[in-house]
């Protein structure tokens, strides 16, 4: 019998929260930025495809990274009412989050932006001039990693991490 799409979408919660626990024993290591923003992608996309999993079944969702800028911001809006007794997310804070998911997804390498960005947390890349890049060695200008806005992005992937990793149900929330 196959597995159903609730435990699937449990399976990807749990694993997003096993990759944000990464996240924090790296930044409390104080480890190179690409490993923290690394399991930060990966957490984030698990979420997504949980979100999607159980909102749409596991069939629907594609092998692909691309799915945090478009999902992340969703996702936002409906757990941050959980988090906030209802009340919608400020229009500045979706803002915002659409700005680091889209930051997030293309930190992974098969999401280049159509060979615009090249910057990647997993392999070494060559730039506009022809210099290799290091991932190791590069700051990701795009993304602080220790500000206010993804420490709030964090409990947000978290808050709908541990949703979806106790009930692999929809989250639909009127």
């Amino acid at each position: 019998m196959p597995a159903s799409d609730s435990a699937w979408a449990r399976g990807y919660a749990r694993q997003a929260l096993s990759d944000l626990a990464t996240r924090e024993v790296l930044a409390a290591a104080k480890a190179n930025k690409c490993h923290r923003l690394h399991y930060l992608q990966m957490a984030a996309e698990k979420t997504c495809k949980a979100y999607l999993t159980a909102n749409n079944g596991h069939e629907q969702v594609r092998k692909t990274h691309a799915y945090v800028a478009h999902v992340l911001p969703i996702v936002a809006r409906q757990f941050y009412a959980v988090r906030n007794g209802g009340n919608p997310i400020a229009a500045w804070e979706l803002s915002q989050v659409r700005i680091l998911a889209r930051e997030i997804e293309l930190l992974a390498p098969a999401c280049d932006d159509g060979d615009v960005r090249e910057d990647n947390t997993e392999y070494p890349w060559r730039n506009g001039a022809g210099e290799v890049k290091i991932p190791c060695e590069y700051p990701f200008p795009g993304i602080d990693d220790s500000g206010k806005g993804i420490v709030r992005l964090v409990r947000l992937i978290h808050t709908a991490a541990e949703f979806y990793s106790s009930t692999g149900e929809s989250a639909r929330i009127p």
